[in-house]
């Protein structure tokens, strides 16, 4: 029989999960509701990094800061890219305190807006827990996978992958 102690160990660490889950799935909710595209914004650390790639040039590269990211994800809103339905699957997350390590498969289906082409990719993302208790990303990476299997995808070096190796 579990202890007081491991109790309390395990519900936190659920709720460290959740929480997790939850940033994790407004992100995507954000990219299919007009006009939220601030929400979306607060996600993000102040100090936060996105990465992309494999999702042509004007997608590519690194933004280092919420101001920066959140200049991306206007211009996206402002064309109408937020438009398709986002979604998630084989989501694992890694839970070590208030950070968190996760890598999960995207797919990007087809919205009712001509040009939205379905797709898919990896993410692999590390969060934090905020001092207001809400998990938020650190780190982004955002991976078109194209012809690319995961393994070869994702960055192996990536804080928190260490289980993902091969």
């Amino acid at each position: 029989m579990a202890t007081i102690e491991e109790l309390e160990a395990r519900v936190e660490y659920l709720e460290a999960v959740e929480g997790v889950r939850r940033t994790v799935y407004e992100y995507l909710l954000m990219h299919d509701i007009p006009n939220v595209v601030e929400t979306l914004i607060s996600l993000f650390t102040e100090d936060a990094i996105l990465d992309i790639s494999g999702y042509g040039e004007s997608l590519e590269g690194r933004l280092v800061g919420r101001e920066q990211i959140g200049g991306l994800y206007r211009r996206l809103e402002e064309g109408g890219i937020f438009s398709g339905k986002h979604s998630t699957t084989n989501v694992h997350i890694e839970i070590d305190g208030d950070e968190a390590t996760v890598i999960s498969y995207l797919e990007v289906g087809t919205g009712p807006k001509p040009g939205v082409a379905p797709g898919g990719g990896i993410y692999q993302e590390r969060l934090r827990r905020e001092d207001d208790g809400r998990w938020r990303f650190v780190h982004k990476r955002i991976i078109g996978t194209g012809e690319q299997t995961v393994h070869d995808a994702i960055d192996h070096s990536f804080p928190g992958t260490g289980a993902w190796r091969a």
